[in-house]
Order: C-alpha cells, then sequence, then structure tokens
C-alpha cells in the first residue's frame, strides 16, 4: 500500500511540473503575441494573444486541480479527489468555447466594417513560427502525460495547445495572404480557427460529463466479464459495478463460487482475479464479495448449510439420510429458541423443508424434529459438593475398571438432572469393540442405579 501510495505522489508531481512547464511557455506567448498585435493590428494575432492570456487562467486552474486530485480519500471523499481534475477541464472548455465565440463576433464585426487595416513585417511572421515551435514542445510533453496518466485535465490541455498550433498556421496563412491583398483572410481564419476550437471542445466536453455520471464504456466492463468467465472457480457473477474517479477505476464484484472453499483458497481466488483484472486495467482499485453454493455431492453438509443459514435456527444434529427405492428420505433434529410459538416454528420448519427439497432432487420426504436449544448456560456445576456421588459411583462401576483409574470428574446440575463426565484407563491392549462393549455397560449400569444421571460421557484412556 505504502509503495502504491509513493507510485502515485510521484505520478502527480510529474503532473504538476508539465502544468508549471506549461504556465511558463504561456506567460512568454502572451507577452510576444500581444506586443506583435499592438504593432500589427491583426485581429487574428489579437485572437491568438487573447487565447493565450486565458491559457494561463486554465493552467493555473490545472495546476490547482491536480495539487487536489492528488490528495489520498478521506472521509468526505472516499473515492479520493480525482473528479476535481474533471470539474476543471470542464470549467477550462468553458472559457476556451466562450473565447471562441467572442473571437468569432469580432472577426465578423471587421468584416462588416471594413476594418482591414494591418501593419506587416518578416520579424510578425518570424515571431509566429517561434510561437509555433513553442507550443509543439508543450504539446509532445502535455500529450504524453494526458495518455499516460489518463488525466482529462492533461486532456483539456492537450486539445487547447494543440489548436493554438492550428490557430497559429492559420493566421499565419491569414496574414500571409491579407499581406498580399486579401484583406478578409484575416478575420476569416480567425472564425476558421474559433469553430475547430470550439468542436474540440465539445467533443471533450461530452466525454467528461459522461465520466462525471460514472459512464463507463460498455467494453470495459464486457471484458471483465470475459475474464471472470475464463476463471473455473467462479460459477456465476451476481453484481458488476464500476465507478471512475480521475484515472482510478473501482470495480466491485459479487461472484459465487462453484463450491465451498477453505478461506485460504477463497484468498488466492481472489488474488488470481485481481491479478487478471489489473494485466488487463492497470491501476484499477479492485474489491471482491464471494458466495458459496451449497455442496451438491454430500446430502448431509447440503442440509446443514440450509438450515443453519435460516433465521431462528440455532443447530442442527442427528441428520438421518435413508435410501428408498432410489429416493432418500431425511430425518433432521433441530434446535430453536425455546419461546418461539409453534406458529412461527411451523412457518420456519416449511421454509427449511421447502429449500432442501428444491435443492436435492431426489429428495421423497424431509422430517424435522423440533426441541429447544441447548444452552451451557443453564447447568450449574457441582463438582465439588459431590464427592459423595462420584464415590458412589466408583464402587458402582468397580465390577468394569478399577475404581483408581477413574479421574477428572465432572458434575453439573439442571433442575433434578444431572450430567456426568469423566476419565478411566483401560487395558491397552483392549481393541475398540471390546473397550466400547465396557464402556456402554458402565453407562447402563450408573444410569440403571442413579436415576437423575441422564448423560454421561466417559474418555477411555490407556492403562
Amino acid at each position: 500500500m505504502k509503495k502504491n501510495f509513493e507510485h502515485i505522489n510521484s505520478n502527480n508531481l510529474y503532473k504538476r511540473k508539465i502544468a508549471l512547464f506549461s504556465l511558463l511557455i504561456s506567460i512568454i506567448l502572451v507577452i510576444v503575441k500581444i506586443t506583435v498585435a499592438y504593432f500589427s493590428n491583426s485581429i487574428g494575432i489579437f485572437s491568438e494573444a487573447l487565447n493565450n492570456s486565458l491559457d494561463i487562467v486554465t493552467v493555473i486552474i490545472t495546476y490547482m486541480a491536480i495539487r487536489i486530485s492528488s490528495r489520498p480519500a478521506d472521509k468526505d471523499h472516499t473515492y479520493g479527489h480525482g473528479k476535481y481534475e474533471n470539474i476543471s477541464a470542464l470549467f477550462e472548455i468553458i472559457i476556451i468555447s466562450a473565447l471562441s465565440f467572442f473571437i468569432i463576433y469580432k472577426s465578423i464585426q471587421r468584416i462588416i466594417y471594413k476594418n482591414f487595416e494591418l501593419n506587416l513585417n518578416i520579424y510578425i511572421f518570424i515571431i509566429l513560427i517561434i510561437s509555433i515551435l513553442l507550443n509543439i514542445i508543450r504539446v509532445f510533453y502535455i500529450g504524453r502525460a494526458a495518455k499516460k496518466y489518463n488525466s482529462f485535465a492533461l486532456k483539456a490541455e492537450f486539445i487547447n495547445y494543440s489548436s493554438d498550433i492550428l490557430s497559429s498556421v492559420i493566421v499565419i496563412v491569414g496574414l500571409y495572404l491579407a499581406s498580399n491583398g486579401i484583406y478578409m483572410a484575416d478575420p476569416i481564419a480567425s472564425i476558421i480557427v474559433s469553430l475547430i476550437v470550439f468542436a474540440l471542445s465539445l467533443r471533450l466536453s461530452i466525454k467528461i460529463v459522461k465520466n462525471l455520471l460514472d459512464y463507463v464504456p460498455k467494453e470495459i466492463t464486457e471484458n471483465i466479464i470475459n475474464i471472470l468467465k475464463g476463471i473455473g472457480e467462479i460459477k456465476s457473477i451476481n453484481k458488476l459495478k464500476l465507478h471512475e474517479v480521475g484515472n482510478i477505476k473501482f470495480i466491485n464484484l459479487e461472484i459465487c463460487l462453484n463450491q465451498n472453499f477453505y478461506l485460504s483458497q477463497v484468498e488466492k481466488i481472489k488474488e488470481k482475479i485481481k491479478s487478471k483484472i489489473l494485466k488487463r486495467i492497470p491501476g484499477s482499485e479492485i474489491i471482491i464479495d464471494t458466495k458459496s453454493l451449497p455442496s451438491g455431492g454430500d446430502v448431509e453438509e447440503c442440509i446443514k448449510e440450509i438450515v443453519l443459514n435460516q433465521p431462528g435456527v440455532k443447530n442442527i444434529h442427528n441428520i438421518s439420510v435413508y435410501d428408498i427405492n432410489k429416493h432418500i428420505n431425511v430425518t433432521i433434529h433441530m434446535e430453536l429458541d425455546k419461546y418461539l410459538n409453534l406458529e412461527k416454528t411451523e412457518k420456519l420448519t416449511k421454509i427449511a423443508e421447502n429449500k432442501i427439497k428444491k435443492r436435492i432432487n431426489n429428495l421423497k420426504n424431509v422430517y424435522i424434529h423440533i426441541e429447544d436449544s441447548k444452552s451451557s448456560e443453564e447447568w450449574n456445576d457441582m463438582t465439588v459438593k459431590s464427592n459423595e456421588l462420584i464415590s458412589k459411583i466408583k464402587e458402582e462401576i468397580s465390577t468394569y475398571v478399577n475404581p483408581e483409574t477413574c479421574h477428572n470428574f465432572t458434575v453439573l446440575k439442571k433442575g433434578n438432572l444431572y450430567s456426568l463426565a469423566f476419565h478411566c484407563r483401560l487395558n491397552k491392549d483392549l481393541n475398540v469393540k471390546k473397550a466400547h462393549f465396557i464402556i456402554t455397560g458402565i453407562e447402563d449400569d450408573i444410569k440403571r442405579k442413579f436415576k437423575n444421571i441422564k448423560e454421561i460421557s466417559i474418555h477411555v484412556e490407556p492403562g
């Protein structure tokens, strides 16, 4: 993240240097052209001087916009400040367009009143040619920066100064024709230049307005969809939203994966998606939300995923699946809030049943057994006060196991019921079947002797 931020700062520093370089060129051109316009009385050169004077304003606007747009995202601008470049570019285009209409007005006025008096010499042409060369240098660097950083502010500058070159050429041609007796060439050249500038400005303003309205070309969306379709782990694309701020595209995805993956696997899939998109759309910010499909192959896992996602369900257990003539029956024990009434319980179980039937094609019947959820807080630990009970239990099981090997007793009480758990040691050479037979005998004898003990858990250790 730090490396990325440093890269962004480096880019914006370069853009600011370009803007300052452009400002210096504009100041030089304004001074030169105002002087030439004054001595030559040319409306064409005057329009050029006025254009370059407004260039100073637009360069300052661009410079300030780049400074603001380079600020990192904050609480007021969670997507960053990139839109300031768009606003500055739009404002610049409005100024350029207004200038174009003003020059057209002055040119028509000169044609109507036939005010064609000019004072021309070879030095004026040399100065104008030098100004063209300066503008060519400026356009080269601004055009390269605008393309590299996809900056609307620099694109507006590129159009502005490209039109300056064209207008300077047309003005020179107009002045040359005027110097040879075709006096209307000067104002006509100004009108042509202004119309070209206005047309270019209108074209860019449409792009800027589209960007401000969050328009993204459909080719970009289709490109991302094609990338996602080529990733085998993705089952479907639920949502795809794009938002462009400055030269950064924010891509928000919600995808459904083909199966349940471990969290580490999901993160690897996300990284693969981001890597593939960034190759096509560099500099993007990508947010991915993943959903998982219920498991198709494992009926029990499928049921767990469906039922446990139902609101109000605390837990499920004792899932039994019965194969019956190519169909299956399912029984489920569902734990619910003990205060839930039967009417709401019936609605909840019906919803769960319908979802299970929809998911499992060969399902015939679903039987849901409801019970109140088990809560560990309702049991009281009576181990310390149960020494007499523990001694009696040890005496009772002495026919199965050495009582001295039984330890780590825990006695829990809820109302008049008890839950018992303890460790005992058996011969290490016994197999599982024999060990289980002994443990079952111990449990049965304890329950027969002590009626209030309803739950018993015995952990076997090798002795």
